[in-house]
């Protein structure tokens, strides 16, 4: 993989995808909110409580922090090492143990604490994307440098003995910061399966406690 004159192409398909967030073959633009996004998913910054139930907003209500309960019962419904079923039967149980007349309110609590959380939980993973794409087109830039280095020292070295010298670590280098780059690049979609898994595993959650309210 010693760069020649299909550097150009490498270097092209590796880029490429480094832009995906910003339409495909476009060039992020400066001050682009979404600049950073490399999914194909959309970004979509906030999950809200219109966008998970049929029942009242609770997207400003705060009091669950004051529920004991509900503190403790919040980390196992957002834990993706718990099985759905298990995070269902537990809100089924909590529903259960509630007198009938505060049950409603006390779901909508559970509810307004499991959003809060889950969008706290998303946002630090969403965050965590959005760096790995930075590296990665600091990583690309880098590459870039490397590949025209080359061709410098590829021009030299017919008349330049250092320059011959010094080509075979140059490409060396290059080979294998480029294979790390595709790499990582390569484990990229299962990363972004990631916020779409916790949406999915919230509005399950969600009809569950829905499902369990009188009105």
């Amino acid at each position: 993989m010693a760069p020649s004159t299909r550097t150009g192409g490498l270097l092209a398909a590796l880029l490429i995808p480094l832009w995906a967030g910003a339409g495909a073959g476009e060039e992020p633009k400066v001050g682009d909110p979404n600049a950073d996004w490399p999914c194909v998913q959309h970004k979509v910054a906030k999950l809200t409580s219109a966008q998970m139930w049929d029942g009242p907003p609770v997207d400003d209500m705060d009091q669950w922090h004051d529920n004991e309960e509900i503190g403790k019962l919040i980390p196992t419904l957002t834990n993706r090492r718990v099985p759905l079923e298990q995070a269902v039967a537990a809100i089924d149980a909590f529903a259960s143990a509630q007198p009938q007349e505060k049950r409603d309110e006390t779901l909508k609590l559970l509810f307004a604490g499991l959003l809060a959380s889950v969008n706290a939980d998303r946002a630090v993973v969403m965050s965590g994307i959005e760096r790995f794409q930075k590296r990665q087109r600091a990583r690309a830039a880098q590459i870039e440098k490397q590949a025209e280095a080359i061709r410098q020292l590829k021009d030299k070295a017919a008349s330049d003995e250092k320059a011959r010298a010094e080509l075979p670590g140059a490409e060396d280098r290059y080979n294998w910061d480029a294979r790390v780059f595709t790499e990582r690049q390569q484990s990229l979609p299962l990363v972004c399966e990631i916020p779409a898994l916790i949406e999915q595993r919230l509005f399950a959650l969600a009809r569950e406690i829905r499902a369990q309210m009188h009105d």
